[in-house]
């Protein structure tokens, strides 16, 4: 606010429930976070001078639905701050219940979309999110009333292609109304979700004025030219008091940021995320087993960078039949990253193991991958524990989306970085890390994947793997889609079998940062106990895809047992 003023703002926009933070979830029901923020507010607004303020936060509102037995809820809302006071607040209409957004359970909507605020010689509309995702929402309201600018403070998550979408969204709302747009995105990383910022500013012709810096903090001081429209309803005035700028600004905004590209955006924001998470939790350190593989080697990078390499302790916990290359390889990457490295011997545990079961399992039990990796497991825990380190799952979104992960094994730890990257992008990650200096050793980069998913399926290559799970997952396509689309048939029905037998262990995932439109976790809220199985068929075998330059396949896919109809 005082950066505004010195800068002789006439407003000065910041992010949807940038007080409070974002997703509140069930922090909305409690009475004594309610009472900080208004409490926090009014003191913010004591401090309000010349230049109007924009605050996110959330305002107390009177039950509109017959099942809430609150005396008061609380709404989404931005206040307009100036001159010691609180001018006037603008309640979030449109309430989203789609992918992670649950806000209609949590808030009261707004009534007046139209409403409108005179701001020095200015008439703005303000236009909070979701407001402006509908092609007959606020905005149309606000510019039909005679707004001369949408100020739309936003909490926009970031996914993939996240940033084209909004860009489009901000032109299209300025084209169809003829006026600017001031779109403002909040920063930062909170459990699963990583907001990245990227604000944008479009004039009345949906053309790119100004780009914020993409996962940093930014702030920007722009001129807009505005249009004069005939006011139409009455305006909430918010006086400025000062005369009309015929000069410069005192400060001339930067030139609009270079739109990074896809695989750096992920980089960009799995580095976030991790630090977010763990500053906010109170650790200071990790811990990650370190195998010599690739998905270990990239999430090591991703925490090096967000925490500091000496911050990060890679452990390697081989068996006597682990290959000497892979450990060499572990070896390479903790020195390639600059982390610490341990390296503890996991025989004598799983000997252990084997000896207490052997009198009534099988006494190779030992040597199975499940057992392997919750022995694992149990070390990496306790090394946790005992320093106080963040621990670090090293799962992607391939394998768990099969199964391909033990239970209590592979997937346990505190926060899983690479659990929405599909292992395509993983080695894409990989790949872009090396671009100037070999940061993963070239041999874990050009290994060939294998995967087996449970009982002992092979699995076609990835190419081919990562496709029909982001069509099932993201887009909600079954088995006529897919086959449609060039997947074999019996590969789509027996991948489609695997994701769905894997739901329970995706129930035990530790949090990890959103990269597709569509994660497990917040996004992705399926019954473990379900039945419907459309794809299974009685006898039939699942024949394997072709190989291809990436993996081969093995073996063709088991007979499918029939269930029960759903």
């Amino acid at each position: 606010m005082a950066w505004a003023e010195e800068h002789e703002a006439d407003v000065l926009v910041l992010p949807e429930l940038c007080l409070t933070g974002y997703p509140l979830q069930d922090l909305a029901w409690r009475e004594d976070f309610v009472d900080a923020a208004v409490a926090r507010l009014e003191e913010l607004a004591a401090a309000s001078g010349r230049t109007a303020t924009l605050v996110g936060t959330v305002a107390r509102v009177p039950p509109q639905r017959s099942w809430d037995t609150r005396e008061r809820t609380v709404s989404i809302a931005q206040a307009v701050l100036c001159d010691g006071e609180v001018r006037g607040i603008y309640h979030k209409v449109l309430l989203p219940t789609y992918d992670v957004f649950d806000e209609a359970r949590n808030f009261a909507s707004g009534r007046r979309p139209e409403a409108l605020w005179r701001i020095g010689d200015a008439i703005a509309g303000i236009s909070i999110c979701e407001d402006m995702w509908s092609d007959d929402g606020p905005p149309e309201a606000q510019a039909a009333a005679g707004a001369e600018v949408i100020l739309a403070p936003n909490a926009s998550p970031f996914h993939r292609a996240k940033v084209e979408a909004r860009l489009e969204l901000a032109s299209r709302v300025a084209r169809r109304n003829g006026v600017p747009v001031v779109y403002v995105n909040c920063v930062g990383g909170q459990d699963e979700l990583v907001f990245d910022g990227g604000s944008v500013v479009v004039d009345a012709e949906g053309e790119l004025v100004h780009r914020a810096r993409q996962f940093e903090p930014d702030r920007f001081c722009l001129e807009l030219e505005l249009e004069k429209h005939p006011l139409r309803v009455q305006a909430t005035t918010v006086h400025v008091r000062r005369t009309r700028r015929t000069a410069p600004l005192a400060v001339a905004a930067e030139a609009p940021a270079d739109q990074i590209s896809d695989v750096e955006q992920v980089w960009r924001a799995l580095v976030l995320g991790v630090r977010d998470f763990a500053g906010n939790n109170g650790f200071e350190r990790a811990v990650i087993g370190l195998s010599g593989g690739i998905d270990s080697s990239v999430a090591a990078a991703v925490v090096a960078e967000a925490l500091g390499p000496g911050r990060v302790l890679g452990v390697s916990l081989p068996v006597p039949e682990t290959p000497p290359a892979a450990m060499a390889d572990a070896e390479r990457v903790a020195t390639q990253l600059g982390i610490d490295h341990r390296r503890i011997d996991l025989g004598p545990m799983l000997g252990a193991i084997g000896d207490a079961l052997a009198p009534e399992r099988d006494p190779e039990i030992a040597a199975r991958t499940e057992v392997l990796a919750r022995g694992r497991a149990v070390i990496l825990g306790e090394i946790a524990d005992e320093d106080g380190r963040l621990w670090i799952a090293a799962g992607n979104k391939s394998e768990l989306s099969i199964g391909g992960a033990a239970a209590f094994g592979d997937v346990a730890g505190h926060y899983a970085p690479l659990k929405d990257c599909p292992k395509t992008l993983v080695y894409a990650l990989a790949r872009w890390l090396n671009r100037e200096t070999e940061m993963i050793p070239d041999a874990v980069v050009r290994r060939t994947p294998s995967l087996r998913a449970r009982a002992g399926i092979e699995l076609p290559p990835y190419s081919i793997l990562d496709p029909i799970v982001e069509g099932y997952i993201e887009r909600g396509e079954g088995v006529d889609r897919l086959s449609a689309a060039g997947f074999d048939r019996e590969t789509v029905r027996g991948i489609l079998q695997l994701v769905d037998d894997a739901s329970f262990e995706r129930k035990l995932l530790p949090p990890g940062v959103k990269v597709t439109r569509v994660a497990f976790g917040m996004d992705r809220r399926m019954p473990i106990t379900n039945a419907w199985r459309p794809y299974r068929r009685e006898g039939a075998e699942l024949a394997p895809c072709p190989p291809d330059t990436e993996a081969a396949v093995a073996a063709p896919w088991d007979p499918v047992e029939v269930g029960e109809s759903a």
